[in-house]
């Protein structure tokens, strides 16, 4: 008699790596991304609080120190930059969206080309795809970074 719950969940809830330091970078990737997007906004744009984007980049120095893999964090963050500027100029025709999408681009493609040419290897195994747990890893950082937004840096 077939498993019914081992075909229809599979292994979703099976973790993907057993290195702990691969779940902390997935953890420390969500709040260094947005404190860092954050800081660059509030210190470099006119009429902000700056008190907020240093308390913003004093925490994505702090989330980029804590991560094992400093590389890899700032390529997806890097990538993820360089996509939502492409998206903001195809979208809105927004130039600033297309001058932010080319230098977070050659600067993704420049950190990229100058690991993989240097034979980086990374201290633990990149698993090939997702599972449950990693999904629910992310969310409880998203939350994590939307409650210190919303609670320590304040409106």
């Amino acid at each position: 008699m077939p498993d019914w719950k081992r075909i229809i969940i599979g292994d979703a809830f099976v973790l993907s790596s057993r290195d702990p330091n691969f779940y902390r970078d997935l953890f420390l990737t969500q709040p260094f991304l947005y404190f860092s997007i954050a800081a660059v906004t509030s210190l470099v744009f006119r009429a902000n609080d700056y008190r907020a984007g240093i308390k913003c980049a004093a925490l994505a120095l702090l989330a980029i120190l804590l991560a094992r893999e400093r590389f890899v964090l700032l390529a997806a963050s890097l990538g993820f930059v360089s996509v939502q500027g492409g998206i903001s100029f195809v979208l809105k025709h927004d130039v600033i969206g297309l001058a932010l999408s080319i230098v977070a681009g050659a600067s993704f493609l420049l950190l990229v080309r100058f690991l993989f040419l240097s034979d980086y290897k990374p201290s633990y195994p990149i698993p090939s795809s997702g599972t449950i747990v990693d999904l629910v890893v992310g969310l409880v950082s998203l939350a994590s970074t939307v409650a210190i937004f919303h609670y320590w840096i304040g409106p």
